[in-house]
């Protein structure tokens, strides 16, 4: 007898469906039974609660000084290095001075000139010796050259760039022996001891807003680093556009742990007080809204859900039950409660995914 080909295939699949069939009976797969979730209760408790606002902000110097050369030179003398701490007055960095000395001291022989030939002429006057417009003339250009002097002192004064102020030097934009132009940035001075926040308040926020309120910064890569201090400045109207009050928080740093244009999160505290507050891990957030499982008896879960309870719970068992609640700012791990809840109610506190509502629960 003589088969086709897709007759072999069919009774080769035939035959091995057979021989497998007593082979899949022999394995038995051990099932565990899924673990019967277990829940903590816990009741609202009352909670102290800082009324503030966060807001992202970034750390400024109240003094930090850009130092540009005032005139063109060649930078001859660079006594300042990068990192050095600076007093008012200290040298920075010295400009070629040659030509500009020499020039001082032309006008200097001048001026010397013409204040001796004024007073001559001051003496002769009062003896009638010249005339009134001769002597005006010569007090005249002993004045011009006097007031030249000065100019001519004041641009060598600005060959010499000293600190104005007392902080850090920056970073040095030249080098020894570099020509740089007038107004072009050679360094900036820093002084990080006092800093302070722009804090963009919202306009409803606005009339809140006191002198003196206390700021507290916290930097987000820097748990440990926590700073106070307090509102300085607020400004006289809002931000037309973004509709925001400009306020201003200042801060000592005489430790230096705080430093210009680092990031910070500033928190402005309006005041405090208590309110019910219950662990963050006992809210469900569900489309935008916060709920917690209430663990109740099957009778008051019944008259809640408006339906009987399937499968029935078990006699003297608690429910679990899903309720809206209003909460306020999270702080320390606990949210402030503002509708929703008593103090006798008890939450439950677990892996509330695995919860619905007419599910009964072990708690403990």
């Amino acid at each position: 007898m003589f088969f086709s080909e897709s007759q072999r295939l069919l009774f080769g699949g035939l035959a091995g469906s057979i021989l497998a069939l007593p082979l899949a009976g022999c394995f038995k797969p051990n099932i565990l039974p899924p673990a019967t979730p277990h829940f903590n209760l816990v009741s609202p408790q009352l909670n102290l609660f800082n009324d503030q606002a966060n807001y992202q902000s970034t750390l400024e110097s109240v003094r930090n000084v850009n130092l540009a050369a005032e005139i063109s030179g060649r930078i001859v003398k660079m006594p300042m290095q990068e990192g050095q701490i600076v007093q008012p007055g200290d040298r920075l960095f010295v400009l070629d001075q040659v030509q500009q000395r020499a020039q001082v001291n032309a006008n200097a022989a001048e001026a010397r000139k013409d204040l001796v030939n004024a007073e001559r002429y001051i003496f002769l006057n009062n003896q009638g010796a010249v005339s009134t417009k001769d002597r005006d003339s010569y007090v005249t250009q002993a004045i011009q050259s006097a007031d030249m002097l000065k100019a001519d002192k004041a641009t060598l004064g600005y060959k010499t760039v000293l600190a104005p102020i007392a902080g850090e030097v920056g970073n040095i934009n030249h080098k020894l022996g570099d020509v740089v132009n007038q107004g072009e940035t050679v360094v900036n001075i820093v002084d990080n001891r006092h800093l302070w926040v722009r804090l963009n308040v919202p306009g409803d926020l606005a009339y809140r807003v006191k002198l003196g309120l206390p700021v507290v910064l916290e930097a987000p890569d820097r748990p440990e680093l926590i700073a106070n201090g307090q509102v300085t400045f607020i400004a006289p109207s809002l931000d037309k556009q973004s509709q925001t009050l400009l306020v201003k928080a200042t801060f000592n740093n005489s430790d230096g742990a705080l430093r210009n244009n680092q990031r910070v999160n500033a928190i402005l505290r309006f005041g405090s007080g208590s309110s019910l507050a219950i662990p963050e891990a006992a809210v469900l957030l569900q489309a935008g809204q916060s709920f917690v499982f209430l663990a109740v008896p099957a009778a008051q879960a019944r008259q809640a859900l408006g339906r009987a309870l399937d499968p029935p719970p078990p006699a003297g068992s608690l429910v679990a039950l899903q309720v809206p609640v209003t909460l306020g700012s999270l702080q320390n791990g606990k949210f402030a409660v503002k509708a929703g809840l008593k103090p006798s109610d008890r939450l439950l506190l677990g892996n509330l995914a695995q919860l619905r509502s007419g599910m009964a629960v072990p708690a403990k």
